[in-house]
């Protein structure tokens, strides 16, 4: 049980920060999205502008040298005419150029933003799939536990004498201690409820210092420390960074273990294999 738990831990954490980089494409092809609008307008603009120098010319016709002779009698008359007509050809052709290149920085932005769209309805559809087995999987595990629980250890390690922690580090392992004995559910921060990652963001929380919801995040967002450096407040990881916990001191630790128990106490050597431990704040 505790070995399927251990792979049921690390999807769920794998989950959740697949989660979040779903959430940050969603917030980019918003943004594109936004950005589409102007840049359509300008081009619907600047399309209106250069059709109409194809409609006028088409409905003028060429002054040709010789139309401009019949019609203005003389070649100086004529040439002036060819130096306007140039100037306007110039002028015609920066125009098209300009939209040209505002065409094309639209296309660019829109075949990015489909592309993202369409990756991001994937992935929401595979994490929906994922999600949904995942629960599956843990509610079996629940029960297993439950069937199983007079054979295991059930209230894990009694509260040490801590006295009183100063700090941050202090709030936050007030918050854990307020929180012994809430339910283990996985994805969750409290208030009454939590999952390992849960119940640390949201210590930490209280403490004015915000994290991801995703151990290996956690783990990657503030400074390590050693071991022998621990200090309360602590996080403390075990399993390549799939479980977490906060220190409180005196070698134990205060943590959400798994579906079927509670947020509980238990010493820093939690069965499993230490990974390391970092210091929020």
């Amino acid at each position: 049980m505790d070995a399927t738990w251990s792979k049921l831990e690390a999807n769920g954490e794998k989950y959740k920060e697949n989660a979040y980089q779903l959430q940050k494409n969603q917030a980019q092809s918003r943004k594109l999205a936004k950005q589409l609008v102007p840049l359509q307008k300008k081009v619907d603009s600047m399309y209106k502008e250069v059709g109409s120098y194809a409609a006028a010319a088409y409905k003028g016709g060429n002054l040709s040298a010789v139309n401009s002779i019949l019609t203005y009698g003389s070649a100086s008359t004529m040439l002036d005419q060819v130096a306007t007509l140039d100037r306007m050809a110039a002028d015609q052709h920066r125009k098209v150029a300009k939209y040209e290149k505002a065409k094309n920085d639209l296309d660019a932005k829109k075949r990015k933003y489909d592309t993202l769209v369409a990756q991001n309805k994937k992935q929401q559809v595979k994490l929906a799939a994922e999600k949904k087995k995942l629960q599956g999987d843990m509610s079996t595990m629940e029960k297993q536990y439950q069937q199983t629980a007079a054979g295991r250890s059930q209230g894990g390690s009694g509260l040490p004498d801590l006295g009183y922690i100063p700090g941050p580090g202090g709030k936050a392992v007030r918050y854990a201690i307020d929180h012994l004995g809430d339910p283990y559910v996985w994805d969750t921060a409290g208030p009454n409820e939590f999952d390992c990652s849960g119940l640390t963001m949201a210590a930490w929380a209280a403490a004015g210092v915000s994290m991801r919801h995703y151990t290996y995040d956690q783990y990657s967002a503030f400074p390590h420390v050693g071991r022998d450096e621990l200090m309360a407040g602590d996080l403390v990881f075990w399993n390549g960074a799939e479980h977490v916990g906060i220190y409180i001191g005196k070698g134990y630790v205060i943590h959400a273990p798994q579906p079927g128990e509670g947020v509980k106490v238990s010493p820093v050597d939690y069965p499993g294999t230490w990974y390391g431990a970092v210091r929020p704040g």
